[in-house]
């Protein structure tokens, strides 16, 4: 996972079945480590989903640092 990488949000449950937002990642850190790896992403699409306010503390479009095995790139840049 790299900056620029569509991703889609596949939350905490495997087993979801409701609709996956996705995002773009805009910053990473400590990318080597798996264990400290971080992402923030901004939401795509017109409306924003629950989980920008979730994982924001803002309530912006935003995350804050995120772990990102919540997440699935599908699109590489």
């Amino acid at each position: 996972m790299k900056i620029g990488d569509l991703v889609k949000y596949c939350g905490w449950s495997k087993s979801s079945s409701v609709s996956m937002p996705i995002a773009i990642v805009i910053d990473q850190r400590n990318p080597d480590s798996h264990f400290h790896h971080r992402i923030r992403v901004m939401w795509v699409g017109e409306t924003i989903p629950i989980q920008a306010s979730a994982l924001s503390t803002t309530g912006s479009r935003i995350t804050t640092w995120i772990n990102p095995k919540h997440f699935t790139v599908i699109n590489n840049k």
